[in-house]
């Protein structure tokens, strides 16, 4: 939309501003800003409301004076005398231009609708409800009856300049989005991208159903009233209208889920659903990840009603959150003997697998959504969609990632892309990690790329992380260092939007990982020491585990074993203690790592034998592949090559019927390496078959330098030599950089 101003003009849709005969072009931040101003015209904004509306997040002072003086270069003849974005010192800012044109231009029909910007969160919030005074109608009007809707359009609500505080927007949007998407007819009620205005988000569902139905609602307050007009539009034709009153934000709040509810189906839907301060509060510190003060509140709310089952099984999510498996269960097997189940049917159940997923029991998982799947074919597509996903999920960690594959693609087959993009999210990234497990070539870079098209459109940023991981892990892998890491650092630049410190621990661990396995182990310990100062600050033992885990690592290959053996001690007695079961695995491997690279093999099988044993006590068979792994190298190193051939032509078959293509591939090169010793043109065979599978050019280049060298190939040895080297960077033997001046002497 061009606006026109007395000396500037604007257009939101580029974010371009035009003054005298010069162009300038917004960033996205500073234009995020300019449309909160023009959205608010001639109002006083506090600093304060600026964070929380535009930053989302506490920023400086400073911070924003420079934003504004970058707007008023922009639009100010003179920035040193402000006339249009002036400041009211003590009070605020305002934007003081006067618009002399406003159109709202479109090659479809109009919509009949003022333009409204995505500031605030979704609906209303905050106090005890005193009374409730609805003057909405109980029966839609008989042109809405007539019409068909497929899709509700749910806008931010316009507050009118009422003081909301941020935490209060975030619970009531939890809300809203809990109630009106925990249907088991998903699908039909959609919310706007905050990242929008109401024009885009609008115009952009409207190209996708010309039948589309847009819900907006505007608050004002008149003394202790809070007063909501709630208006349900069909392109330029109204189709209902309703005044709802009430003594709290909470009073309107309910009564829009009510209004909307009416339209998904007909009928009222939300009879076991009502909504207080404290419900809303609850839901506040779930969006916040502050699960502890969520059960508190979600406690006291079903203690004042006993019948509120959405509270109840957002009670039993939060107990899932703090791991108290046990009463997650308990309260959704009760909601599934309550009428809640009969419309939620789906959500409890997936709430019941995500509890199996944490658990591990994925076998259980499967069978249990198969049999939902099979006796309940009424619920739509979106959810179906869910249950097929958190399938594919389970398969995956069990290994089967050709049933995975095969259910992350049904995921998406019947529902749109437009409408539901982060589920399309989620398949295409599932389906990223199934081919990574086959290679990591352009075609599986290619899924995590469009996933993350996706995670952005749906501003998914935990999607969006996950995806710039896996594209930095490929490109790091393939030696494309600069690109890797740039992508690497966008995922943590993400996790740092959020203010979460412990998602960025999570990145540093990651791209620990990345350094340590293309070598740059200086580097990898400096990213590392900082994981282990946040995970001390915070007092958290998964992120201390993940600390020790890396920095055992880099001792490792710094050759300071006495160190990496007080790590992984350490390590061992945190992962006892917090009863962390995966991380008590990951110490079995520390453990076999560092004997293996001390070449201490005494002790070694009975070692083995014990952890194995503990493995399977703790239910992790599918694991035993790993364990394999280091008994084959420990036969490797005492000269039992026998007995290693024939363990790692074990895991190759089992591997191959699996199509699990890496262990394949990591196998074979443990076997090509075997076969150097003794016969390099075996060893060479071996490794050239892998090509077909793309393997990774770390360590396959140097087995492969080595077995031409014993053929007496010497001058394509010292290339690939020289090509490894780069590869390897501290992870550079000094055996290999005697043996590539020995062919380097012998080539010239």
């Amino acid at each position: 939309m061009p606006f026109q101003f007395e000396t500037f003009s604007y257009d939101e849709t580029t974010g371009i501003i035009s003054r005298q005969h010069k162009e300038y072009k917004l960033t996205k931040l500073q234009k995020k800003l300019f449309d909160y101003f023009l959205a608010h015209p001639k109002q006083v904004i506090d600093k304060e409301t600026l964070m929380q509306e535009v930053w989302g997040r506490i920023v400086t002072d400073n911070t924003i004076n420079k934003f504004i003086s970058a707007l008023r270069n922009c639009v100010e003849e003179d920035s040193a005398s402000p006339q249009i974005i002036v400041t009211h010192f003590g009070h605020g800012i305002s934007f003081e231009a006067q618009i002399q044109q406003q159109k709202f231009t479109s090659n479809k029909k109009p919509f009949g609708m003022s333009r409204m910007i995505v500031t605030v969160a979704f609906i209303l919030v905050i106090f005890v409800s005193v009374y409730f005074v609805s003057e909405q109608k109980q029966n839609p009007k008989p042109e809405l009856e007539a019409a068909i809707i497929d899709h509700v359009l749910v806008l931010p609500t316009d507050y009118n300049n009422l003081m909301v505080k941020e935490s209060e927007k975030q619970g009531m949007a939890q809300v809203m989005q809990s109630v009106l998407n925990g249907f088991d007819s998903e699908g039909q009620v959609l919310f706007g991208n905050q990242s929008q205005s109401s024009r885009e988000v609008i115009e952009k569902y409207w190209r996708l159903d010309k039948k589309l139905v847009v819900l907006q609602s505007r608050v004002k307050k008149n003394g202790e009233i809070y007063q909501a007009t709630i208006n349900l539009t069909q392109g330029n034709k109204s189709l209902d209208t309703a005044i709802i009153k009430g003594t709290s934000l909470a009073d309107l709040m309910q009564g829009q889920i009510d209004f909307i509810s009416r339209y998904q189906g007909g009928t009222q839907k939300n009879k076991t659903t009502r909504v207080d301060d404290d419900f809303i509060q609850a839901m506040a510190y779930v969006k916040k990840k502050n699960f502890k003060q969520a059960q508190i509140r979600l406690k006291r709310v079903i203690a004042n009603d006993a019948t509120n089952f959405q509270a109840q099984f957002q009670l039993a999510k939060v107990y899932a959150q703090l791991k108290d498996y046990n009463q997650s269960i308990a309260q959704l097997q009760t909601l599934k003997a309550t009428d809640f189940y009969a419309e939620h049917s789906s959500d409890i159940e997936l709430a019941l697998a995500d509890v199996l997923f944490q658990q591990h029991h994925y076998e259980d998982l499967i069978a249990d959504l198969k049999k939902y799947q099979s006796t309940h074919l009424h619920i739509g597509e979106v959810k179906k969609a869910k249950i097929k996903l958190r399938i594919a999920d389970a398969y995956f960690a069990l290994g089967e990632i050709q049933q995975a594959m095969k259910f992350y693609q049904q995921a998406i087959k019947n529902i749109s892309a437009d409408f539901n993009p982060k589920t399309y999210a989620q398949s295409l990234y599932g389906q990223g990690m199934v081919l990574q497990n086959q290679s990591n070539d352009e075609e599986t870079f290619s899924y995590f790329e469009k996933s993350l098209a996706y995670a952005q459109e749906a501003s998914d940023y935990t999607l969006q992380i996950l995806c710039l991981d896996e594209m930095a892990k490929i490109l790091l892998v393939g030696n494309q260092w600069e690109k890797g890491l740039t992508l690497k650092k966008q995922a943590i630049e993400l996790m740092e939007m959020e203010d979460d410190k412990g998602k960025v621990a999570q990145g540093l661990g990651t791209l620990a990982a990345f350094l340590i396995q293309t070598g740059h182990f200086t580097q990898a310990k400096e990213i590392n020491d900082n994981l282990g100062n946040i995970a001390k600050e915070l007092k958290n033992d998964a992120l201390l585990l993940n600390f020790l885990h890396y920095d055992s690592i880099i001792l490792m290959n710094f050759f300071k074993f006495e160190n990496a053996r007080s790590q992984i001690d350490k390590h061992l007695k945190i992962a006892q203690s917090s009863k962390n079961l995966g991380m008590q695995l990951d110490n079995a491997f520390l453990e076999f790592e560092l004997r293996l690279a001390k070449k201490d093999l005494s002790g070694f099988k009975a070692e083995w034998d014990s952890r194995t044993n503990l493995i399977k006590d703790m239910g992790f068979e599918r694991y035993q592949v790993y364990m394999d792994f280091y008994l084959a190298r420990f036969y490797k190193q005492s000269g039992e090559d026998d007995k290693a051939i024939a363990i790692i032509s074990k895991i190759s078959e089992q591997a191959k019927a699996n199509n699990d293509i890496k262990i394949f591939v990591d196998a074979q090169n443990q076997l090509a390496e075997i076969y150097t010793k003794t016969d390099a043109q075996k060893a060479l065979d071996v490794l050239e078959a892998l090509e077909q599978y793309h393997p990774d050019a770390n360590p396959y280049l140097e087995l492969k330098a080595l077995a031409l060298n014993k053929l007496g190939r010497k001058v394509e040895a010292l290339n690939l030599l020289n090509q490894a080297k780069l590869v390897f960077h501290e992870a550079w033997k000094s055996e290999n950089e005697i043996l590539l001046e020995q062919l380097q002497q012998e080539v010239n």
